[in-house]
Formats: structure tokens, sequence, C-alpha cells
């Protein structure tokens, strides 16, 4: 059983198209006084690239569209979580069939090379919740 020391969940959400920087932004900022040990060059590369699936494949990316994020630290663990606002067509996967030159595809790819595991969760509504988790 993994004990979390610290937890932070936040909506973050835009009057016009959400930015993934600031999602990145707010990320890196919950962990700066807590992530000793952890890469977090990977960490903000994984949160981007989540984010950004986000809002090319749901409701997050249309005005007012936002994203639930939460981050859960704990002495061996970092696990990051964000859930879209639905609408999508279909649950994240990395392609079965792609190029390094694909403009799409890799993202998945990239979590699940970085990150220590992974996966995402079906909810409500089309509702997806794509988290990974790694060790210091």
């Amino acid at each position: 059983m993994i004990v979390w020391e610290r937890g932070l969940t936040e909506r973050m959400c835009s009057s016009e198209v959400l930015d993934v920087r600031d999602v990145r932004a707010r990320v890196r900022q919950a962990l700066a006084q807590c992530a000793g040990g952890f890469d977090l060059d990977d960490v903000d590369l994984m949160v981007c690239e989540i984010a950004t699936n986000a809002v090319r494949h749901s409701a997050s990316g249309r005005p007012g569209g936002g994203v639930c994020v939460t981050v859960l630290v704990s002495a061996t663990r970092l696990r990051v979580e964000i859930q879209d606002d639905g609408l999508s067509q279909g649950c994240p996967v990395i392609p079965v069939q792609g190029s390094a030159w694909d403009e799409a595809g890799r993202g998945l790819f990239l979590v699940g090379r970085l990150a220590d595991c992974w996966g995402a969760l079906h909810a409500e509504e089309g509702r997806h919740t794509v988290w990974f988790e790694v060790v210091p």
C-alpha cells in the first residue's frame, strides 16, 4: 500500500482554449518543494503530452474546457492524473502502427517509455483519466 504524503487536485480551465503550458507550470510549481529525487523534466514532458491529448481529443479543447489535475507524492513514488472533460472518441491508447514521421500518436508512446507505470481510466460521459507514476 502506498501512503501519499502530499496531494493536490485542481481544475484548470480557460475562457479560451486551455494552454498546456499553464498545466505544466502548475504541476511543476506543485512539485517544486516536495519532489526531491524525481526527474521533473520527464514529468514535464509527460504532463504536456497527456494534457495536449486532452485538449486535442476531448471537450477540454473547447472554449471554457479544461482538465482536472491530481498530483500525489510519497517518499518512493510520484503520481500525476489528468482527467479530460469528456466527449472523446475512444480510450487513450498507444497506436499499434505508425512511424517516427507521424505528426500524432507519439505522446502516449513517450509516456509509456518514461513512466514506471501508466494507464487510462474511463469514466462517465466519455471522460478519461490518464495517469502515470515515476520513482526516483
